[in-house]
């Protein structure tokens, strides 16, 4: 459930942190497309999704890492394969776009004509050490809004995670695929609910 992109002449271990990146990555990650669904009718369209906004600490290729009780760091030797900001952004659109209740769906790299846009926060796409056990979290915050009046029609929080199998890198990559799945379910199920309204 891995891809792994080799950059570099040489795959290294990364199962270390550094407080600061001290060369260039060997190993560039990113993370497994949601499950398509197919079979059903439209129910949601003409959808664009925005980049999120993120704090300074999201807005790079590094991957995050908060051991407890101690300051964040990054998985030395790794990086995503783009800038969380547009990995979050992508993975989403892919899996509106992978299921058939959902048509019409765009990003901001292109400005195509929506009727609703879907503004969002991410506070938190990291590893995090809950009683010493890995655990992926995804934070945030999501607004729908009218694409033409700007009003805030429906607003949402997340807050997800999911122990990784293990401290190896490799483990919570599949552990942030899977938790951002679950994500894009999430959101599906409350985009579904609002436009019904």
């Amino acid at each position: 459930m891995k891809h792994l992109l080799f950059t570099g002449l040489l795959a290294m271990g990364v199962a270390g942190c550094s407080w600061l990146p001290s060369a260039e990555p060997v190993q560039s990650w990113t993370l497994e497309p949601a499950p398509a669904v197919a079979g059903q009718s439209v129910q949601v369209e003409s959808l664009r999704v925005l980049r999120p906004q993120t704090p300074d600490l999201l807005n790079g290729r590094h991957m995050l890492v908060v051991p407890q009780g101690k300051p964040p760091s990054v998985y030395a030797g790794a990086r995503w394969n783009s800038a969380i900001p547009e990995l979050w952004r992508d993975q989403l659109i892919s899996a509106l776009q992978r299921d058939s209740r959902f048509s019409q769906i765009s990003g901001d790299e292109v400005r195509l004509a929506a009727d609703r846009v879907l503004v969002s926060r991410l506070d938190a796409f990291q590893t995090e050490y809950h009683q010493g056990v890995p655990t992926v979290v995804i934070r945030g915050h999501l607004q729908l809004v009218e694409a033409n009046g700007r009003a805030i029609l429906a607003e949402t929080s997340l807050d997800l995670s999911r122990p990784a199998d293990s401290s190896e890198l490799a483990d919570v990559v599949d552990a942030f695929s899977s938790l951002s799945a679950e994500m894009a379910d999430v959101i599906k199920q409350w985009l579904l609910k609002e436009t019904a309204k």
